[in-house]
């Protein structure tokens, strides 16, 4: 299995693609390094991208804080990160500079983040049981 990463402008093309834990470790630094506008990625199991339902692990970064938010999208519905609460009063992250509201509540660490991250890609794509979930 190998995941395919979409955050910055050329990715539709030509998106990031990590097979192991450590190439998605590298994808999630290299997000961190980003400009706001592009502090939101989207994951799919690249085997499995062009299926219907779509099955999507998007991950938040606020690089700042050492934070972030995760959002996962299947058939059976859409589901937020159940972590701490921001000390924001809005969590926003931005896809390609288009902001996405996260529950104030759904941050987490970024090694939660990490872990979370490498059990989607060994996972073949499932939700992640590694943190909480809460329904959209």
């Amino acid at each position: 299995m190998s995941v395919r990463a979409y955050y910055r402008p050329g990715h539709s093309d030509a998106p990031l693609i990590a097979s192991t834990a450590d190439e998605l470790d590298a994808i999630i630094d290299d997000l961190l390094t980003q400009p706001y506008e592009y502090s939101l990625a989207n994951l799919y199991i690249a085997e499995r991208e062009h299926e219907h339902p779509v099955i999507e692990l998007s991950i938040g970064l606020d690089p700042d804080r050492g934070v972030g938010g995760l959002q996962y999208l299947d058939g059976e519905g859409r589901w937020f990160s159940k972590g701490q609460k921001s000390t924001y009063d809005e969590v926003v992250y931005c896809y390609y500079g288009n902001g996405a509201v996260f529950p104030r509540d759904s941050e987490l660490s970024l090694a939660e983040i990490r872990a979370a991250a490498a059990e989607f890609l060994l996972s073949d794509g499932r939700r992640p049981r590694t943190v909480g979930w809460q329904p959209a």
